[in-house]
């Protein structure tokens, strides 16, 4: 083989390898739990709404570790939404709940943590910001997002 074509193909290949590894973050992301840490699995994405069903705001996350019977819980916010008085997100299950919430918490809340083999679990979560209305109004709301008792079993 040339020296030309032993060259064109190193370069290809190195490209898709690249490719491939700059792709793989955003899919594991998607897929493991993140923030929750290494064996986290996302079972479901809630998005949060206000009082007249508006979303957007954010989204609850619900994670699961199969090896360890652990739920974990996030709440991300939405990146068109300015996070004026905090977040919070309380993740309950078989009698015991764990809380993360704070004014000053402009991203996201989390990750809280209940061990509930076998147990139904609820995730809640609330956020406080803004949204900039048709005329340029800021409108102040608090959008919140309930799960109800989900993953029973």
């Amino acid at each position: 083989m040339s020296r030309f074509f032993r060259n064109l193909l190193a370069v290809t290949t190195g490209v898709v390898a690249v490719s491939t590894l700059a792709a793989v973050p955003a899919q594991a992301q998607t897929i493991s739990g993140g923030s929750c840490g290494a064996g986290y699995y996302q079972q479901d994405a809630y998005p949060l709404g206000d009082s007249e069903r508006a979303t957007g705001a954010g989204v609850l996350f619900l994670y699961y570790n199969a090896s360890t019977g652990t739920n974990c819980a996030i709440l991300r916010r939405d990146s068109q939404f300015a996070v004026t008085d905090g977040m919070s997100v309380i993740l309950e299950g078989a009698g015991k709940s764990d809380v993360d919430g704070q004014r000053a918490y402009t991203q996201y809340a989390g990750p809280v943590y209940v061990k509930a083999p076998g147990s139904c679990v609820r995730v809640r979560g609330d956020i406080t910001g803004t949204w900039v209305g048709p005329d340029d109004t800021y409108m102040i709301k608090t959008h919140t997002g309930n799960s109800g008792w989900v993953h029973c079993g």
